[in-house]
This record gives structure tokens, C-alpha cells and sequence, in this order.
């Protein structure tokens, strides 16, 4: 006979919830990152520095 547990029922939608919010979390990020990015592409004094990108990327 199992007993009774009333959060073993909330306990898997906490975790969804959980883990909705730190997706949801990791796309504002990423996107905050991939904007300012962008925008300081346009900067005229932006320079990309493709031997560091390289560098980084283990090539």
C-alpha cells in the first residue's frame, strides 16, 4: 500500500516549470547577447578579429 503524498503530484510540474524558466531564461540571454553583438557590428570602428575567433573556436 503506498501512502499519501499530495506534493508527489506538484513535484513534476515544478520541475517543468523549472525548466521553462531557465529556457526561457537562456533565450533572453542569448538574444541580449546576439543584440549588442549586432549592434556593435555596425559601429564603423568594429574590427573583427577573425585570428581570435579562430583561436577560439580551436582552430
Amino acid at each position: 500500500m503506498t501512502a499519501f503524498r499530495p506534493n508527489a503530484e506538484i513535484a513534476p510540474r515544478r520541475r517543468r516549470g523549472l525548466q521553462l524558466a531557465w529556457r526561457v531564461l537562456g533565450y533572453a540571454l542569448l538574444g541580449a547577447v546576439l543584440a549588442v553583438a549586432f549592434l556593435g557590428y555596425l559601429r564603423p570602428q568594429m574590427v573583427v578579429g577573425w585570428d581570435a575567433l579562430m583561436a577560439w573556436c580551436g582552430f
